[in-house]
């Protein structure tokens, strides 16, 4: 019997989205590689793994090869699914070591390294913002005389804006280097681009984009960061009107050709300035916002992301009949903070939303919440659909707005 071999850091309910279409293929021995400390419900997963295997952490690469090496052994690895960010790159290794089919180390290295990826898509013409990669204190003066403020600084690897920063002068960036850059570390410096920010999601088959999905952010992802502005992107139907729509579609075509992207689920990042112009930000081979994109985009288009992820990597995607709807569906997360939940808006706070088509809180009242720290933090979200994109707006924001927690600091240790 041939194996499918999972690997993933994902929290429980996140990692139940990828693995419920795994059912559908018994042929395969399923067997899931997973961070021991993020298994708290193992009774959870098992009705869809034949095995469970544990690692310390998803960076020992050791660990993993010690299990794929031990799985070789009996089975014949049919395909490796990394769909966390985060796993992308040591899903490229292992699969380039073992002869594994699917995206390979320097394909992984190109949609992971943010400075390999932009230069690989400015030699095919594709806009992006200027970058250099700073490697001593002398770059980042230099760049920003280049370039002027505000710039951004980021991890060549990053995910989810964690440790991206807006460096607006220069004794912000003096207090940067000295407050949080490392001895020795080397970041990604970009110019600050200003415009709305899109999202691209797209299923691409023997190299080919068969579907491609558009989606405004309502507010951009480093704002949702930094400034705690609300988490929420609208997807937008086919034949909406909507300017700039299929150039965003376009030049997320010429993109993923650029990168060589073959079997694959993608997610892009991309801005349109006052001008009118489409400005490349990022791509990642794997599934944008697992919880709350996927429905807006199934619910929109009829294509379920979840399905294709794992019938591409084994080689099985077939592009599908589908029944598009004219609806733009939309998507909300909702704060959190730090303490004890005391109280948190449900369902039935929300029953005069008109469109609502999900509901869901993260958090029961008495458990612990933590920081918000990046785009992923969240305490619940919502789903909506609507008939015209600004009515659906005002809807997510005012929902947003009234959604209540109140929290209690912890007794201290």
């Amino acid at each position: 019997m041939e194996a499918l071999v999972y690997i993933s850091d994902f929290r429980l309910p996140f990692v139940l989205n990828f693995i419920r279409p795994l059912k559908r293929f018994p042929q395969y021995r399923k067997i899931l590689v997973i961070e021991r400390e993020n298994l708290q419900q193992e009774e959870v997963l098992e009705p869809y793994f034949d095995e469970i295997r544990f690692i310390d952490r998803l960076e020992a690469r050791d660990q993993i090869a010690h299990h794929v090496e031990e799985i070789r052994q009996t089975h014949s690895i049919a395909a490796l699914l990394t769909p966390g960010e985060n796993a992308i790159e040591i899903g490229g290794e292992i699969r380039s070591a073992y002869g594994i089919p699917g995206l390979q180390k320097n394909q992984a290295l190109a949609v992971r390294n943010k400075w390999i990826m932009k230069q690989m898509l400015q030699q095919c013409g594709i806009r992006t913002a200027r970058a250099a990669v700073a490697m001593n204190l002398g770059d980042y003066e230099d760049f920003a005389e280049r370039n002027g403020f505000p710039i951004i600084v980021k991890p060549l690897s990053g995910f989810g804006t964690i440790n991206t920063y807006k460096i607006s002068d220069a004794q912000e960036l003096q207090s940067y280097i000295r407050n949080f850059r490392r001895n020795g570390q080397k970041d990604l410096l970009e110019e600050f681009i200003s415009g709305k920010e899109f999202h691209c999601d797209s299923i691409v088959a023997s190299g080919e984009v068969v579907f491609a999905s558009v989606s405004q952010y309502l507010f951009n992802c480093l704002d949702i960061a930094t400034k705690g502005k609300p988490p929420a992107s609208i997807t937008i139907p086919d034949g909406s009107g909507l300017e700039h729509v299929d150039q965003i579609r376009e030049i997320n075509r010429r993109a993923i050709s650029a990168l060589g992207i073959h079997n694959s689920v993608t997610h892009a990042e991309l801005f349109l300035t006052e001008e009118g112009e489409v400005v490349f930000g990022e791509i990642g081979a794997r599934i944008g916002g697992a919880q709350v994109m996927p429905p807006c985009i199934r619910n929109t288009h009829g294509i379920d992301l979840f399905d294709a992820i794992s019938e591409l990597e084994l080689g099985l995607y077939e592009p599908k009949r589908r029944t598009p709807s004219d609806q733009f569906t939309g998507m909300v997360c909702f704060p959190s903070r730090s303490g004890i939940i005391q109280k948190i808006s449900q369902k039935e706070d929300y029953a005069d939303v008109e469109g609502l088509l999900d509901f869901n809180v993260s958090y029961r009242i008495g458990q612990e919440a933590g920081d918000v720290r990046d785009t992923m933090t969240r305490s619940g979200y919502a789903i909506v659909e609507g008939r015209d994109f600004e009515t659906l707006r005002e809807t997510l924001l005012d929902m947003y707005h009234r959604f209540e927690i109140q929290v209690m600091a912890p007794e201290p240790v």
